[in-house]
């Protein structure tokens, strides 16, 4: 009787433990890093603004060649 209790109780030892959470938490942030990328990317596509940003830039390093 005394094994069938030990085994139970590290069986439930094993399956309360918290062996993968830290995968969880990576693919789960992982996720939301992807997701925010993406509304990024779809407003940047959306608006002029970097275009004008990298526009900007380029005509300020011409401006410093000469």
């Amino acid at each position: 009787m005394r094994a069938i209790t030990r085994l139970v109780r590290k069986g439930i030892r094993r399956v309360a433990g918290e062996d993968g959470q830290a995968t969880v938490e990576y693919t789960l942030v992982g996720m939301c890093a992807a997701g925010m990328a993406s509304v990024l990317l779809t407003w940047v596509n959306k608006t002029p603004l970097l275009g004008t940003f990298f526009n900007a830039i380029v005509k300020h390093i011409r401006g410093l060649i000469g």
